[in-house]
């Protein structure tokens, strides 16, 4: 495949209910590939809730500004 041919991604976080162990929990996919678990929810729409309030944390990162050539 060219260069040309690939789209640029953007790698965020992934947030996913998760039952583990019958408790509820929150699968965190970091952009890096690392995977962490968060709190201990009894109902799997206790955790979507969480992951609902906490949507910010999936937001793509802000592209830097490009550079200028302002030079005529």
């Amino acid at each position: 495949m060219a260069p040309e041919d690939t789209t640029p991604r953007i790698v965020t976080t992934v947030l996913l209910p998760a039952e583990i162990g019958g408790t509820w929990r929150v699968q965190i996919v970091w952009p890096n590939g690392s995977v962490h678990y968060f709190g201990n929810f009894s109902r799997k729409q206790d955790a979507v809730d969480w992951i609902a309030a906490h949507a910010w944390l999936t937001a793509a990162p802000k592209a830097p500004p490009t550079a200028r050539n302002d030079e005529h």
